[in-house]
């Protein structure tokens, strides 16, 4: 190789070496970022969650009615599927209060490691 050749292939690769060192105050940054992405999706789990709850006592108040129809094969049926949506939508509260739980804890643990 002649001395422009290695010149240029020195100096792609110190370009390279540089760019791709990121600076150390941007590690700090790149944790709050990691931190916050915690928090935002234990927010969406905790929000999730509400909304099944809601949904739940939605469906309780219609098995609360159909109790008061008289009772045939028609409104025993679909008591049933009621009951099975309700159920349904309680399983899938629990489910994202756990993912809340964890991703809070999660979040807790980020921000003690960036102190």
């Amino acid at each position: 190789m002649n001395f422009r050749s290695s010149f240029i292939v020195f100096t792609l690769l110190t370009l390279t070496l540089l760019c791709a060192a990121n600076p150390g105050y941007c590690e700090r940054t790149w944790y709050l970022s990691v931190c916050q992405e915690l928090v935002s999706s234990a927010r969406a789990y905790q929000a999730r969650a509400e909304s099944h709850n809601q949904i739940a006592r939605s469906y309780m108040l219609q098995i609360e009615n159909m109790a008061q129809l008289p009772k045939n094969q028609g409104t025993i049926t679909a008591m049933d599927n009621l009951f099975a949506q309700y159920d349904q939508n309680r399983k899938m509260e629990g489910k994202f209060r756990e993912l809340y739980r964890q991703a809070t804890e999660e979040a807790k643990q980020c921000m003690k490691s960036i102190d």
